[in-house]
């Protein structure tokens, strides 16, 4: 199901048509900031704030992380604005109101939702993230937490670097290949490319979630460049917000 785009106020922003259906729940990819930064200063800031707004958020009720491409997951209680962030790459919660952030700029985008239970994830899937399961380790974290089933789970990935632009060492594609050796791997080796984004959707059927309930934006960030920031064309060190949310 393609991801749809919308454009409030003046802010452009992704969405998931899947995980529209549910009322209560709210979620969002941001585009580039339409003024660079380098130009005017605070543009991009200004631009998050606003993106923020559109889902009824002030700084307080956004919880976000340091992301250093492991698999910690934080359980989220309620956010903790103005401390320094902890260190992890996905978040779980079950409290209405507290929007879930990560940041990317080619990383591959991971939002859970498990709407029995509600509880709801966001996740960041670099590389090594993917390599070390951790959308596999935030459903797990789920299930203890709150007691979450993957067949009752429901996901989308948003837009992240695709297999056209996302060349890499032989050396990489072996090491994913030992990881997950029952995978068609003759097309990654003749080309010398990784498809994160269809990995993580792998493991996460692996686990135990529907196909049919699993939303990938197939979106290229570097192939997209009015849309996007990508580190991989430009190296840039901004980024696009990935948002979940309950109401």
């Amino acid at each position: 199901m393609p991801w749809e785009q919308r454009e409030v106020n003046g802010v452009r922003y992704y969405r998931s048509q899947l995980l529209a259906q549910f009322p209560w729940l709210e979620q969002g990819f941001s585009t580039r900031a339409p003024v660079s930064p380098v130009t005017k200063p605070g543009v991009e800031e200004e631009y998050r704030r606003r993106f923020f707004a559109l889902f009824g958020l002030t700084p307080d009720r956004i919880q976000m992380v340091r992301q250093v491409h492991g698999d910690r997951v934080l359980v989220i209680d309620r956010p903790q604005p103005g401390l320094e962030l902890p260190e992890a790459d996905a978040m779980i919660t079950n409290q209405p109101g507290v929007g879930l952030a990560t940041i990317h700029a080619d990383c591959v985008p991971v939002v859970l939702v498990d709407p029995v239970r509600r509880v709801i994830a966001a996740v960041h899937a670099g590389w090594k993230g993917t390599l070390a399961g951790i959308v596999g380790q935030t459903i797990k974290r789920m299930e203890a937490e709150y007691g979450s089933k993957p067949a009752d789970c429901w996901a989308a990935i948003g837009p992240a670097v695709g297999s056209c632009c996302y060349r890499v060492s032989r050396e990489r594609i072996k090491l994913f290949q030992e990881k997950w050796p029952g995978l068609d791997w003759r097309a990654a080796e003749k080309r010398g490319v990784l498809d994160l984004a269809a990995l993580n959707q792998q493991c996460l059927e692996k686990l135990g979630v529907r196909p049919a309930r699993i939303d990938p934006a197939r979106l290229c960030t570097a192939c997209r460049d009015t849309d996007f920031y990508s580190f991989r064309r430009e190296q840039t060190a901004r980024r696009m917000l990935s948002l979940i949310m309950m109401k």
